[in-house]
């Protein structure tokens, strides 16, 4: 068994094609065949049934199991043939979200600084979700994100740094500023700013809609949260946000949800239990380790 026929087999698992997979790797059909059999006589189970050539691909029990921890395994290969082939790095890769990263990025770039080691850190802003998936497959060492559950998964060290309310936001002009507190159903009727998909702002907009049973009716999807604080300043529509990040923006208004519909944010820094810091790295990431909001 080797790298090449697990990465082979993942691929024809998750494309359900032959065809697809050899084009995939550039490789001809045959070539992913004799890889299925070497697995197949490996663990003496034939893994994939296909019926006929039009059939749709089918896991035996052994074929999950394998595909399962093929995943884990080539994932854990792939960070280990980054970390020792970079073993010298003087960088720490550190990928964060705009609401995160913009309450946390100036204090970690301050503690960077006062141990003399800023040229350390590569940082890379990204979508929540996105720096997540990055430290999943290895493309950062440390993610600084939110989201509306607290992540707790082993595979990584993850340190909680604050947990904030999701508020309405509008402009003072607006006829709810004067209102402290609504429903989720009184959101129905409202026009929305909001970021696109894969921004926990968005993702929370959805699921208040869900508990106030209508679809949000957005008007723009913002670039940046600037951007959708600036047209709910002027009273363009109104928005979901992170209270965290309101706490120096001037000429708005604040709503909260009901008790019992009010969503939250968890922001934490996370990073792989397999990444294994060079001795140019250790000192930053025993800063990021122990850093606190």
């Amino acid at each position: 068994m080797n790298e090449k026929d697990l990465l082979y087999f993942c691929k024809l698992v998750e494309t359900g094609s032959y065809t697809a997979t050899a084009s995939y790797f550039d490789v001809t059909q045959p070539t992913i065949s004799m890889a299925i059999k070497r697995l197949s006589n490996k663990f003496d189970d034939p893994l994939i049934i296909q019926k006929n050539k039009k059939s749709k691909l089918l896991l035996t029990t052994a074929g999950e199991l394998l595909y399962k921890k093929a995943v884990i395994l080539l994932r854990d290969i792939s960070s280990i043939n980054y970390d020792v082939k970079h073993a010298s790095d003087k960088k720490i890769r550190l990928a964060f979200s705009g609401e995160a990263g913009s309450i946390y990025i100036p204090d970690i770039i301050k503690k960077f600084y006062q141990a003399g080691i800023t040229s350390l850190l590569d940082t890379h802003l990204e979508r929540s979700s996105d720096a997540f998936e990055g430290l999943t497959q290895g493309d950062v060492d440390v993610a600084i994100y939110s989201w509306m559950v607290p992540i707790n998964d082993p595979d990584y060290f993850i340190h909680n740094l604050e947990r904030t309310e999701l508020v309405i936001i509008t402009g003072l002009d607006d006829p709810w500023s004067k209102i402290s507190e609504i429903s989720a159903a009184q959101l129905r009727n409202r026009k929305f700013i909001a970021r696109s998909h894969g921004y926990l702002t968005r993702e929370c907009l959805e699921q208040e809609a869900k508990l106030g049973d209508f679809n949000p009716n957005i008007i723009y999807t913002a670039t940046t949260m600037k951007l959708m604080i600036d047209l709910v300043k002027r009273n363009v529509g109104i928005a979901l946000a992170m209270e965290s990040s309101l706490r120096n923006v001037n000429d708005i208004h604040i709503i909260h949800l009901h008790s019992g519909q009010k969503l939250w944010a968890y922001m934490q820094i996370a990073m792989r239990k397999s990444f294994v810091p060079n001795k140019y790295q250790r000192k930053g990431i025993n800063i990021l380790r122990h850093f606190h909001a």
